[in-house]
């Protein structure tokens, strides 16, 4: 029997790039998760402008971004644990909230000229840890607002989505931060989330959430990682994601120290950077579907990876902020290669009862990663000089497609295994 389509459909859908936006519940859920979306940019490159303002040292300002990934990391596994016990309507909810709050705390403790370096670390880290709870919820429900055959479709558009606020929300930043300063920044940031709050409260015939009357937290997230664990095709994903995320984490994480020493040192020069970065992540969305037709997602991943060491080895050699543009579109698309086709491999493997634990485990490997490598980046740039540091990163780039080749990855489970497996860990769990 086929699943009835979700709320909003108008009928048999074929499977092309753009068919989920025929969903409307999926079509509003994408309008303002764009909203969203740019209000977190605007957020992390105005904490990485500001601090280098208060404290212009590499391994502080690499903190910020350290922060930011770290919050994640320490909340990840949980967020997908409750995603999966909880009405992920309600972790949306509050999650959102909090976004509003602390970006909104920071914006009037800057204008009243109360932040320090530590401060805007503590505030960082805590608007990412509500960052971290609301991604599994989001990422688990895409399969609950479309068919499963428009997944991929879904998929591609949030990417998409994603990487278009990457260019938007930068260059806006810049203008602001230029003309107004970080602190009012921040304050205008709580409007982007107020659209995704309201589409999610309105939200109706949702599925429940998929548990026992048992389950507990503790069992749920065993279970969860038990299974992760124990499927090789899942292993062979986090171990690839995460040696290359430790070497690719070195832009995000000094971008504004580009901007403030090898470049003019002006906010708009970071916003340009950081928006070319997301008008990359926009062309990359539309690439992909060529370059799966001719390659696999792992040698995707291991090409843009290439890419992306490309990329740093410019911004290291560079002084020009044009040519560093130009890299940073480079970084952008690959980013957006690699994320979109890690995320895919994930979806495909997990089962429903276990999707949000498995893509939040999914999130830790990826942020940890990030935040191990911003702190060692910031550490390189300190002794040796920033562009020692990206000159370092990009020869790890080039190296990481050999180191990670035994890493195959595989988009199907052996039905029969994988169900014996989560069969076994879930009488395990209870």
């Amino acid at each position: 029997m086929s699943e009835p389509l979700p709320q909003g459909a108008r009928g048999p859908l074929s499977t092309g790039t753009w068919t989920a936006l025929e969903n409307q519940v999926f079509r509003n859920f994408w309008l303002f998760s764009f909203f969203a979306f740019v209000g977190a940019s605007m957020q992390t490159v105005g904490a990485g402008w500001l601090m280098t303002e208060l404290d212009p040292s590499p391994s502080k300002v690499a903190l910020v971004q350290a922060a930011f990934s770290l919050s994640a990391f320490a909340m990840g596994l949980p967020a997908g644990v409750i995603a999966d016990l909880v009405d992920r309507r309600w972790v949306m909810l509050a999650s959102l909230a909090s976004l509003m709050l602390f970006a909104g705390v920071l914006g009037l403790v800057t204008l009243a000229g109360w932040i320090t370096p530590n401060l805007l670390i503590l505030l960082t880290f805590l608007f990412g840890l509500a960052a971290a709870t609301v991604t599994p919820a989001m990422q688990a429900t895409m399969p609950d607002l479309v068919p499963r055959e428009q997944l991929p479709s879904a998929l591609t558009l949030n990417g998409m989505n994603n990487s278009i606020a990457r260019a938007v929300g930068p260059g806006l930043a810049g203008l602001i931060l230029g003309v107004w300063g970080a602190g009012w920044m921040f304050v205008l940031n709580v409007v982007t989330f107020i659209g995704l709050l309201v589409v999610i409260l309105l939200w109706r015939n949702r599925p429940p959430p998929e548990r026992g009357a048992a389950t507990r937290f503790r069992h749920a997230l065993r279970e969860g990682m038990s299974f992760m664990i124990r499927q090789r095709p899942l292993r062979q994903l986090l171990f690839k994601m995460s040696l290359n995320f430790l070497m690719i984490s070195i832009l995000l994480a000094l971008v504004p120290s580009v901007a403030a020493t090898l470049l003019d040192g002006r906010p708009q020069t970071l916003g340009l950077l950081l928006a070319w970065f997301g008008v990359g992540s926009v062309v990359g969305s539309f690439l992909l579907g060529a370059l799966y037709r001719r390659l696999s997602r792992s040698q995707v991943i291991d090409l843009a990876t290439v890419t992306h060491a490309i990329a740093v080895l410019i911004i290291g050699l560079s002084s020009q902020k044009y040519l560093s543009a130009v890299a940073t579109f480079l970084a952008g698309l690959s980013w957006t290669a690699i994320m979109t086709s890690i995320n895919i491999v994930a979806q495909m493997l997990l089962p429903a009862r276990l999707r949000a634990r498995g893509l939040s485990i999914n999130m830790v490997a990826t942020m940890g990663s990030l935040a191990l490598g911003a702190a060692i980046w910031g550490q390189v740039a300190e002794f040796y000089g920033l562009r020692n540091a990206f000159l370092v990163a990009a020869v790890g780039g080039f190296m990481m497609p050999v180191v990670t080749s035994r890493f195959r990855l595989v988009e199907e489970l052996d039905d029969g295994g994988a169900s014996a497996e989560s069969s076994k860990v879930a009488k395990d769990s209870v």
